[in-house]
């Protein structure tokens, strides 16, 4: 059984830091996890100095050669896509943008299937984005989900048969053939692939892909936490007080990661990451920090503050109008 992460990076970015962070939660709750990190020729090339620690804290490193026309983001797609025919054993593969915060022991009853959490954690016909999934399915003429259920990409569990490499492989060909119309997103193409396998894909219970933003109900019980990459706000080197902190953890700021590129990184002989006490606790007490919102502003205030639209805001004054921040510090001491 393996723990699968892709990475497409640069010393541009902070995507190697953030599957740092997310290694470094696996093992914290999981130290005896299999770590399988999948990447990319030309991101192996810059896996060294303080970028090298990531190697060292995985069980098996997988480079493909790429294309080297593909952009950062096909490079990822591609990756995630062919993961399940170029990954031996079982795995529980997870996006980066994600910390564990629980034990991943894999039910038995999920060998020999493909497992996924709903996206939004809610049927299609409910779902946000509705319109969005369908208009692609139409645009690419792929089928129009009959099913009603379309599945998170983030968190996958997905077992060594023959089937599910298969699976793997249709997804790659549709995949391709979306960004051949120029839709290089993924969950069109591995929507239509369950679709064409007969709806194979078997919901895996919230907890284990626990979308913060949607997933309130699942949060007391989470495994895995996904805040998502677009929630993450930069601060612009702003200091921000301890009063914020229920309105912005410590994860969802974007110098909790461009900090670490010049943090030194101890990948001890269990291959547990230690980094320093500030990173160590805050790693350690992620879902604490998500409890500790909705104790103080409830349960309506924090799907606010978890929402896009508030990261967005956020970065936003951040950026433009510092001074509008004042008022969130002063609220955050008095609760």
């Amino acid at each position: 059984m393996k723990y699968l992460f892709v990475l497409t990076s640069s010393p541009k970015d902070f995507f190697c830091e953030q599957t740092l962070v997310a290694i470094a939660s696996l093992r914290e709750h999981n130290p005896s996890a299999f770590v399988t990190l999948l990447t990319d020729d030309k991101t192996a090339e810059t896996l060294t100095g303080i970028r090298a620690p990531l190697k060292e804290a995985v069980n098996e490193l997988k480079i493909l050669k790429l294309d080297e026309n593909l952009s950062p983001m096909l490079r990822s797609r591609f990756l995630k896509t062919v993961m399940r025919n170029e990954v031996d054993g079982d795995f529980l593969y997870m996006d980066s943008d994600i910390a564990v915060v629980d034990d991943l022991t894999i039910p038995d009853e999920w060998r020999g299937g493909i497992y996924a959490v709903l996206d939004f954690h809610t049927n299609l016909h409910k779902a946000i984005n509705r319109k969005k999934v369908l208009n692609a399915a139409r645009m690419l003429g792929f089928s129009p989900i009959k099913n009603d259920e379309i599945f998170n990409g983030g968190v996958m569990f997905a077992s060594d048969t023959p089937q599910a490499r298969a699976f793997f492989k249709k997804w790659h060909e549709l995949w391709q053939y979306s960004v051949s119309k120029n839709y290089p997103f993924d969950m069109a193409s591995l929507a239509e692939t369950d679709f064409s396998f007969g709806y194979v894909i078997k919901k895996m219970p919230g907890e284990w892909n626990c979308q913060l933003a949607y997933g309130k109900r699942f949060l007391p019980q989470a495994k895995i936490l996904h805040f998502f990459g677009s929630r993450i706000v930069d601060t612009c080197g702003r200091i921000v007080p301890p009063s914020m902190d229920v309105f912005l953890p410590k994860i969802l700021r974007k110098d909790f990661y461009t900090k670490l590129k010049n943090i030194p990184v101890h990948v001890l002989e269990d291959q547990q990451i230690s980094i320093n006490e500030y990173y160590d606790t805050v790693i350690k007490n992620t879902k604490d920090s998500f409890l500790y919102q909705t104790k103080k502003i409830g349960v309506l205030g924090a799907d606010i503050v978890r929402s896009y639209g508030f990261a967005k805001s956020l970065s936003f004054l951040y950026k433009k109008r510092p001074f509008l921040i004042r008022p969130f510090e002063w609220l955050g001491k008095i609760l």
